[in-house]
């Protein structure tokens, strides 16, 4: 039989731990996206000038694992998609000091703010 240095067995079996571990963490990180859940939450929020359309970008484009963003100033409608909720799209609002509450369609009246 044939033996083999500790160190030299210690290396093989690091290597072999390694490839495994690179993986291992890929698949884990395949898995983690995949999971992601899209979701569209859609806003009212009374968009009146410039400037508070620009506030409003600004404080939406922090929220992190959105996929996009839509302002609708015709109809004063923010709609986010990503991994986001609408507790968290109203809370970066209020941030801006704006109010933002769900999208209905059969309640389409401006209130103030």
């Amino acid at each position: 039989t044939k033996t083999f240095p500790p160190h030299t067995l210690f290396c093989s079996a690091f290597k072999l731990v390694e490839a495994n571990y690179k993986e291992l963490r890929e698949a884990i990180l395949f898995l983690k996206e995949s999971c992601v859940m899209t979701n569209v939450v859609e806003m009212k929020v009374n968009l009146h000038c410039d400037e508070c359309i620009r506030k409003i970008l600004k404080a939406i484009k922090k929220i992190e694992d959105i996929e996009t963003y839509d302002v609708d100033t015709q109809l004063n409608k923010v709609t986010v998609t990503g991994n986001v909720t609408d507790e968290q799209v109203i809370k970066v609002l209020q941030k801006v000091r704006k109010t933002a509450v769900k999208w209905d369609q059969a309640n389409q009246t401006l209130f103030p703010n």
